[in-house]
């Protein structure tokens, strides 16, 4: 496969994971980039043992682990100097006319929640929610792009949606 089928077959699907997961679109674009370099500066060692797409998801999933990784301990290091500096806190969406109308910002509400619970997901429950919801992904894909078992990624898929639901209702 040459480099521009490549990015035509999976760096649509690798931008959505990255999205998903990172919930920053220029966040999401960087990296996306990134995951692509190192594919395509890896596609040489590729060695067959499994299929492209799952080898792809892999370099992806790592490369997303490594991120959020970097950007703890950065967060954490900012919040020790915001603690020393002190900070307000603004609502961006505090004076926004887009928001007048009530079921507007009960969609809001609704969103707001949904990201956040999201967010407090473990990374592999994450991965595991969106490839099953968002990629449609059968459960033995998922387990074998993930490196686990079917019944793992059955347990996380059921567990990422019992606390979605309870922190959205």
């Amino acid at each position: 496969m040459d480099r521009n089928e490549l990015l035509n077959n999976y760096y649509r699907k690798i931008y959505k994971l990255a999205l998903y997961q990172l919930q920053d679109v220029q966040e999401a674009e960087d990296l996306t980039h990134d995951i692509f370099y190192k594919v395509l500066k890896s596609l040489g060692s590729f060695q067959e043992k499994s299929d492209l797409y799952t080898w792809i998801y892999r370099i992806a999933l790592n490369t997303i682990r490594n991120y959020h990784r970097r950007k703890k301990i950065v967060k954490f290091i900012s919040l020790e100097y915001e603690s020393k500096v002190g900070s307000t806190l603004v609502d961006p969406a505090s004076d926004d006319p887009a928001l007048s109308s009530e079921d507007e910002q009960q969609k809001m509400i609704k969103m707001g929640k949904f990201n956040e619970a999201i967010k407090k997901l473990s990374d592999r429950e994450k991965t595991a929610f969106f490839f099953f919801h968002y990629e449609k992904m059968k459960q033995k894909k998922i387990a074998e792009v993930m490196g686990t078992t079917v019944s793992a990624v059955e347990s996380l898929v059921f567990k990422s949606m019992k606390k979605i639901k309870k922190f959205v209702a």
